[in-house]
Parts: structure tokens; C-alpha cells; sequence
């Protein structure tokens, strides 16, 4: 299949390479480009966040199929408008939901009777602080993805607390409660940590599934016993999945879970956030978003 990458920098051209290593002809654009000239009708924007928007309405004013890395939207107006211009096929890049260990946990909640009680989510580095965006935006997107995969509703409040430890204006460590129907989210963001963490509990009544992304493991512990049922080491990677999945919906008409409709939903929860985040206060959420 023939597709098109926006994006010259380290993920685009990471995308780009899987993509030749799973047979597929690709031309690559930088965002100076002149985007008309792409014969791809499927496009993959893997550029800087506050480009997203207006690469994605063009492209998609052009009939083009488009998947967009995380974040996908700044916000909401964003959205709404892309969602008047989409007569396509939208996807997200919203990787964590095509990782083997997401498959493994939510395939298992039901095999454990596991009613998801809590849910706790660590995004946690010590890396470069950005000054145009914040830890909520530029990291929490795959947290509220997997969070909204996995508990199919939306949050009733959402509460936001930031931490200004290098006294800069944007917070270098955030930490989001969440209040659901008969579950509670935790999650801790930030780039100002001396470990690089990507850690997700999911706490059940039966027991708890800890996913430990950075080193490929997730084990299940019930009644103080742990238990690991598979090896992950021999799946192909995340990347890999996300992509044939926007190959399948370009080319078989396969839905992806990172839809537009989840999409909107995840949008309009990191608004939520950013909101509280903004005002200091708790932000009830909307069912009709």
C-alpha cells in the first residue's frame, strides 16, 4: 500500500521505517512541503501537536485518509471543527490501545471477574520541559485513552493539581483526580523525575493488573500471589499494531478503537483537565460533549 508521512523528526521517521520493514511504499513531507502533491491516499501526521489541526483539515479537505499522532487536538473548538470537514476515514495515534499488554488486561478483566475499582497511571520522566504545552496535553493523552478503553464511560469530575518545582510557568509534575460511576482514576504526569516511569494499575474487586511499559512486563497479583501467563518479548511492537490497524480501516473498512468518536471523547476529557488545571477548582464533566 502506498502512504504518505508528514513528519521528518524522530517519530516520523521511526513510523516511516516501520512501515518499509512491513512492506509498504511510503513518501515522507516536512511541514514546509506542499501537501497537494501527495499521490498517498492515506496520510500519517507525526508532527509538533500545534500543527495537528490545520495539516489534518487540509488533508482531509483533500479526500485523504488520516491518522494523527498524540495529542490530536489542542482542544475542543479544534475537534468540533474537524468533525465538520470529516467525510474520511479519522484515526488517532493513540498507541497504548494497540499494545499487547492493553489486549492482555482487558481480555482478562472479564476471565478474573474483575470489576475495575481503581485505576492508578504514572507518566513520569526526566526529560526536556516543554514551554508551549503542558504535562496534561503532552503526555496524558495516552493515559485518558486507555482509561476510556477500559471503563467505556466518562469521567463525572475531574480535578487537577500542579506542581511548580522548577518555577517555571508551565508545572513540572501534575497530578489528576478522577471521579467515575463506581471507579476512581489516579494519574501523575510530569517531566521533572529522576526515573522514567510508564506504569498503569488497574485495581479490580479480585485482584490488580500492573502494566510496566517501559519494561514490557504485566503481571496480575490476587490474594498476594503473582502471576504473569505470557511472554511479551515475541509480539510485534505497538507501532507495528497501530499502523496495520489504519492500514485495515483504509483498505478492509476495520474501525479502529482509536475512532473519531473516541477520539472526541478523549479531547474533551483532557480539556476537562486542562480547565482544572487553568482555574485550581473541580471540573464537573459532560455527558453531552
Amino acid at each position: 500500500m502506498k502512504l504518505a508521512v508528514v513528519g521528518t523528526g524522530y517519530w516520523g521517521s521511526k513510523i516511516v521505517s516501520t512501515l518499509h520493514t512491513m512492506g509498504h511504499d511510503v513518501e515522507q513531507l516536512d511541514l514546509g512541503d506542499e501537501f497537494k502533491k501527495i499521490k498517498a491516499g492515506h496520510v500519517i501526521v507525526a508532527t509538533p501537536a500545534s500543527t495537528h489541526f490545520d495539516i489534518t483539515k487540509k488533508l482531509l479537505q483533500q479526500n485523504k485518509n488520516v491518522l494523527v499522532e498524540k495529542p490530536a487536538f489542542m482542544n475542543m473548538q479544534e475537534c468540533l471543527q474537524i468533525e465538520k470537514n470529516l467525510k474520511t476515514k479519522f484515526m488517532a495515534g493513540h498507541i497504548l490501545l494497540y499494545s499487547e499488554h492493553f489486549r492482555y488486561i482487558k481480555e482478562h478483566l472479564g476471565f478474573y471477574h474483575g470489576k475495575i475499582r481503581h485505576i492508578e497511571s504514572r507518566r513520569l520522566n526526566w526529560g526536556r520541559a516543554q514551554e508551549d504545552i503542558s504535562p496534561v496535553l503532552h503526555l496524558a493523552p495516552h493515559d485518558i485513552a486507555v482509561i476510556d478503553a477500559l471503563t467505556n464511560q466518562m469521567p463525572d469530575s475531574v480535578y487537577c493539581h500542579p506542581y511548580h518545582i522548577s518555577r517555571k510557568a508551565q508545572p513540572d509534575y501534575v497530578c489528576i483526580d478522577m471521579m467515575y460511576e463506581g471507579t476512581t482514576v489516579q494519574i501523575q504526569t510530569g517531566w521533572h523525575y529522576n526515573e522514567k516511569i510508564r506504569n498503569i494499575k488497574v485495581f479490580t474487586d479480585k485482584g490488580i493488573f500492573d502494566w510496566k511499559d517501559e519494561s514490557n512486563e504485566t503481571n496480575y497479583f490476587a490474594n498476594g500471589d503473582s502471576r504473569h501467563d505470557e511472554d511479551f518479548s515475541e509480539y510485534e511492537t505497538s507501532l507495528t499494531h497501530q499502523l496495520q490497524a489504519f492500514i485495515d480501516y483504509c483498505d478492509k473498512d476495520v474501525e479502529p478503537v482509536s475512532n473519531y468518536a473516541h477520539t472526541k471523547r478523549v479531547t474533551y476529557i483532557v480539556e476537562c483537565i486542562e480547565n482544572s488545571l487553568n482555574k485550581g477548582e473541580v471540573i464537573k464533566c459532560s455527558k453531552k460533549y
